[in-house]
């Protein structure tokens, strides 16, 4: 079986955002759904992690959108694991549209967990279903700290925003993050836009939590945390370095 996997995907009318190109989430949760696809191709559906109880969590993520995608518009996600070691898996995805350009790309570091949340080994064989070479280093973005006369605000997790882990999902932070952008006077929709995204903890239904959102020379920032304080997610939005 071959180590890559692809999907495609036609982009809704609900996917957009007001100038008629699909929104930031939209291609994320794209990417997330090509990477279950692949787990099931190869002999590890849904079901198989409910069973044994583990679950895989984003730990953290690099998305770059290099055009705007439009309404309707065909895209081919593929997806392949790049390295693995212990507990954690690294997934490099392309999305390329219906000409076989690239229009966006991701990097994603998964952790595998057990039910009750903690750490948990990967499978040998899951391993070697995946066609996976072990020992690529593992890197953290460093969250920024929020400055002084950042915009504050609160949001609770609404129930249709969580997944099948019963987790705010993965893509609802990014649309927390646009949302927040346009606060800002920034347009979310603007393309070519790169985000770093790190996944610190999770957050259940119905849960309050506190954000602030900053504008930078290079984009804007939001980090996202419980009212003691605890770090949940943190985000930021820039514009590509210009090519030399």
């Amino acid at each position: 079986m071959s180590a890559v996997h692809a999907q495609r995907f036609q982009v809704r009318f609900d996917e957009c955002g007001p100038d008629g190109s699909a929104r930031s989430s939209t291609i994320l949760r794209y990417v997330v759904e090509t990477a279950f696809g692949h787990s099931a191709a190869v002999g590890y559906p849904l079901s198989w992690y409910f069973a044994q109880g583990l679950f895989w969590v984003v730990r953290q993520a690099h998305l770059s959108l290099a055009l705007p995608i439009g309404y309707a518009d065909a895209l081919e996600v593929t997806t392949q694991v790049l390295g693995a070691r212990r507990v954690w898996a690294r997934r490099g995805n392309t999305v390329r549209n219906g000409a076989g350009v690239a229009v966006g790309a991701a990097t994603m570091d998964w952790i595998l967990t057990g039910r009750d949340g903690r750490p948990a080994r990967i499978p040998r064989e899951m391993t070697a279903a995946f066609s996976v070479i072990p020992g690529t280093a593992l890197e953290r973005y460093a969250a920024e700290t929020p400055p002084v006369g950042a915009r504050t605000g609160a949001y609770r997790v609404p129930a249709h925003q969580t997944d099948p882990r019963g987790h705010m999902n993965n893509a609802a932070y990014l649309d927390l993050l646009d949302d927040a952008l346009a606060a800002l006077g920034l347009d979310p929709q603007t393309r070519p836009a790169e985000y770093d995204l790190a996944y610190l903890q999770p957050a259940l239904s119905g849960d309050t939590l506190q954000y602030a959102a900053w504008a930078t020379p290079a984009g804007a920032n939001v980090a996202v945390h419980r009212p003691d304080g605890s770090p949940v997610w943190w985000g930021r939005r820039r514009r590509p370095a210009a090519a030399p």
